[in-house]
């Protein structure tokens, strides 16, 4: 459901980022080639690029919107590496391990700046408002969900506070491309509130994923990142909630034996039926989008999917 050509859109995108990430500063022209040279699976260009066509937006603009999620996005895991400590990204060591915090800080403020620049190149002036409008009430929600996010002690939250903040975290990205092309093509305002409530459940299931993907998926020998900088993960805040504070207070005290009590307990069992139930309520509110729509919404929920049933057997 692309634009005649799903490869020759992609590459358009690629070139218009390719052409953002160019400057002339040589200390951030080194930070963003080593940042950029790994860019993932350019998810939110295709989720943009998939939406625009299925609603009739121009090319011109949906390839330009593809460009401007993709460079939030960009920032976004420039700064979450930072408060999340992350040292790797996309195989690689993250901006700020390798070249210090100024410096990732510098080029996702950059990605930022340029993010609200690239509207400008929309040719229709009430797209580039539409837009504009959206884009600066999405960095606000990941502000806001980041700010929730590391002022959390990990072993303090109930299920349903971490749902609130999974979602805060998660959902905005993902909503971000499909919504802006919903606007530019002026549906009714039901389309718009059943579109983030699909999307708010896709980013609790996908933030899940992530969360198991950290504990479960780490080195024998390796503390999971998770646990090592105490941040909230789904796995510790259900086992807070199937233990008593005695536990708890052992268990925080050694962090290698709450990996080890993860691995071996059936909770992320639980959490991936967690998961099945999530997608199984998306699918049965697909009807509340435009039909053009939905392959769009049930192809991201078939990858979340895919992803989870890694930890089927895991315990």
């Amino acid at each position: 459901m692309m634009y005649t050509d799903e490869s020759d859109s992609i590459s358009i995108v690629k070139k218009h980022l390719a052409m953002s990430f160019d400057v002339d500063e040589k200390n951030l022209s080194q930070w963003l080639n080593w940042h950029g040279r790994s860019e993932g699976k350019l998810i939110r260009s295709h989720l943009a690029l998939s939406s625009g066509e299925a609603l009739g937006i121009s090319k011109h603009t949906a390839i330009i919107w593809s460009v401007v999620c993709e460079l939030i996005h960009s920032a976004s895991l420039l700064h979450d590496d930072i408060c999340d400590s992350d040292e790797i990204r996309r195989g690689k060591v993250s901006v700020w391990k390798n070249f210090g915090i100024p410096a990732a800080i510098c080029t996702g403020d950059y990605l930022i700046a340029e993010s609200f620049r690239k509207i400008t190149e929309i040719e229709q002036g009430w797209h580039q408002n539409i837009l504009l409008s959206l884009l600066s009430g999405t960095v606000k929600e990941i502000v806001f969900g980041q700010s929730g996010d590391v002022n959390t002690n990990f072993l303090s939250l109930s299920w349903e506070e971490y749902i609130k903040l999974a979602t805060a975290k998660t959902s905005p990205l993902i909503c971000l491309p499909i919504m802006g092309m919903f606007k530019c093509g002026e549906l009714e305002e039901p389309y718009y509130m059943h579109l983030r409530k699909l999307t708010d459940e896709m980013g609790l299931a996908y933030q899940i994923v992530n969360d198991l993907e950290n504990i479960l998926i780490s080195q024998h020998n390796e503390i999971p990142t998770d646990i090592k900088f105490e941040r909230v993960n789904a796995l510790i805040v259900l086992l807070k909630e199937k233990s008593s504070e005695k536990e708890i207070n052992f268990l925080k005290k050694n962090k290698s034996e709450l990996k080890q009590y993860l691995l071996s307990s059936n909770i992320a069992d639980d959490l991936i039926f967690k998961i099945e139930n999530i997608l199984h309520g998306i699918k049965n509110s697909l009807h509340l989008m435009p039909v053009v729509i939905r392959p769009i919404i049930s192809s991201l929920s078939e990858e979340i999917e895919k992803r989870s049933h890694q930890f089927s057997h895991a315990n």
